[in-house]
């Protein structure tokens, strides 16, 4: 009687899989009287058998509430192989210009189901370097995708100012040789893992949640998921003068890498490598100032920079009692290296 009870309570739960269940409601399944030998089989088949097997685990409260878990199967895998196994070639932004580069390909190390994030300030670069990363990637996978609201009109076509952008970033080879798009272009301004490229390379320019910012790690979360061996590259805002992207922390829980972009000066950006999770070498709090040019089509006199050290990153000096601009660099609070 125990196992093809167990049987019949094994075939309730798998209905119920990710919910609560209560045995209140078990019993009206099973049609069991309450205080019935049948009862005290079930209370003891869920309390005992059930929880260690892990196909439930109980509210804490004895209430006789339980949450039905989703099954994990473990997974199987050996060492064999090479080091460089997963790890994927990428081409990082850089200037086209002058030939300059922020060097990451020699900081960092991407590979398969990866996620890149570049947050930063409205207009200082984050768009620049997001398609930047597109351009330069298109033979990475045979399959990719650029989702943004913004560049598309309201009729459903390519925004004239992409159009006029993607002319002008005359280094990447946007179309094929048949004249068709190498990329995918949806308009998309919410769910956005129900249109990630599974196992191809992904970016979204931006993931807005208009008050919903908590939610920000779970639908990066879901983003991840939906990669597979592919690349994720998505743009976050950040206030003006914030360490993180709306939604805090949080937005960088399931970051691989975190590039952040902010104002440098009068008329330049900055590019800070924040979280890394492969790194090759010291990566992590690196600056780089950076120009944007040609109607943000091009970066231009990329160079590292460092702190100052004769305002410590004020921007000023004390001169008596009187404030004055920092002479060394200039009010920028950091110098070229």
């Amino acid at each position: 009687m125990t196992e093809r009870l167990s049987d019949k309570i094994l075939e309730y739960l798998q209905t119920a899989v990710g919910r609560e269940v209560n045995l209140r409601d078990i019993r009206l399944f099973l049609k069991i009287e309450p205080g019935s030998r049948d009862d005290q089989n079930l209370r003891v088949q869920m309390a005992v058998n059930m929880v260690r097997a892990k196909v439930v685990k109980p509210s804490g409260r004895g209430d006789g509430i339980y949450k039905v878990l989703e099954p994990v199967i473990p997974v199987n895998f050996s060492l064999d192989g090479e080091d460089s196994e997963g790890v994927l070639d990428v081409r990082y932004p850089r200037s086209y210009t002058d030939d300059t580069t922020f060097g990451l390909g020699d900081m960092v190390e991407l590979s398969e189901s990866d996620l890149v994030e570049i947050t930063g300030e409205t207009n200082f670069g984050k768009t620049a370097i997001a398609l930047s990363f597109l351009g330069e990637n298109l033979g990475l996978y045979p399959k990719n995708v650029l989702m943004g609201s913004e560049y598309t009109s309201s009729e459903g076509e390519i925004s004239p100012k992409l159009k006029r952008r993607l002319r002008r970033m005359d280094w990447a080879k946007w179309m094929d040789d048949k004249g068709k798009p190498r990329f995918k272009l949806l308009p998309v301004e919410h769910d956005y893992e129900d249109y990630v490229e599974h196992n191809g390379l992904t970016v979204i320019d931006w993931i807005s949640l208009p008050g919903e910012y908590y939610l920000i790690d779970t639908v990066l979360k879901a983003i991840k998921n939906r990669v597979g061996r592919g690349l994720v590259v998505a743009v976050l805002q950040k206030n003006k003068g914030a360490e993180f992207a709306e939604g805090g922390q949080r937005a960088e829980r399931y970051a691989d890498l975190v590039l952040k972009v902010d104002r440098f000066g009068d008329s330049e950006s900055m590019l800070t490598v924040g979280k890394v999770k492969s790194a090759k070498g010291r990566a992590t709090g690196r600056m780089f100032a950076f120009s944007i040019v040609n109607y943000g089509a091009n970066l231009m006199d990329i160079r590292e920079i460092v702190k100052c050290p004769k305002c410590w990153t004020r921007g000023y000096v004390m001169s008596g009692n009187e404030k004055k601009r920092c002479p060394s660099c200039e009010g920028k609070r950091y110098i070229d290296k």
